[in-house]
């Protein structure tokens, strides 16, 4: 099934052309896109998420063509679509706990009881029972980031894209972030990663999408990926 689709998409930022003609579809698998940095790789993650709206080109949630959508229907489409940002985005002022239940009991008037029993599951999952009452500040980079991911899971994604997810990571933390995205892809959701990290990328990915001077230009299976040459071959060395 495809989750995720753009056909010539393209985003110009005054005389910078950010995202140009990128055609993509994702399926419910795990995919990253890598590239140096300003080829337009976390521009076009924005524009997949409904954060910043493109000039050209069309973009598909679940087979519904969105890009054209009023901003109400544009909000239900996306619902089954999340973000897990670079800095994490939690609410300071929020316990881990409401940080990750406003959403579903504020926004989709979910059942508080119904919502209170996902919420214990799902940070037990992720290893944070003990964390429920904590709040930001006092967390690790690692637990802030299972915090935003637990937060998404109580949305019931069906596709979840990450932005550069290992930037603020040590070691440990990286292997746990493999794991966690292992098992979201093993309950079905599809997995969307911009990342600088080449080794990560490699270690979770089905396929590497590489993006330079704002246009994707490899796209590759990694069975494949020993049949490339040249600057992608360049690149991952």
């Amino acid at each position: 099934m495809t989750l995720l689709e753009t056909k010539n998409l393209s985003k110009t930022f005054g005389s910078l052309k950010a995202v140009s003609d990128v055609s993509l579809k994702v399926e419910d698998e795990i995919v990253s896109i890598i590239g140096p940095s300003g080829s337009g790789k976390s521009t076009l993650l924005r524009l997949l998420s409904n954060l910043e709206t493109p000039d050209e080109g069309q973009i598909y949630l679940f087979g519904q063509e969105v890009t054209a959508l009023n901003s109400k229907d544009k909000l239900t489409a996306y619902k089954q679509l999340q973000f897990i940002f670079q800095d994490f985005a939690l609410f300071d002022h929020l316990s881990v706990y409401d940080n990750i239940t406003l959403a579903p009991i504020k926004v989709f008037k979910k059942d508080k009881k119904q919502v209170m029993d996902e919420a214990l599951s799902v940070l037990k999952d992720l290893g944070l029972s003990d964390k429920i009452n904590s709040y930001p500040s006092t967390l690790s980079g690692g637990q802030k980031q299972r915090v935003a991911i637990a937060r998404a899971i109580m949305a019931n994604p069906k596709i979840m894209l990450f932005d550069e997810p290992t930037s603020a990571l040590d070691m440990e933390s990286i292997d746990d972030l493999k794991k966690i995205i292992l098992d979201l892809k093993q309950k079905g959701i599809g997995i969307l990663v911009v990342t600088h990290d080449v080794s990560f990328a490699r270690s979770i990915s089905e396929r590497l999408l590489f993006m330079e001077n704002s246009s994707i230009i490899y796209n590759v299976s990694l069975d494949n990926i020993t049949d490339h040459q040249g600057r992608l071959d360049k690149y991952l060395k």
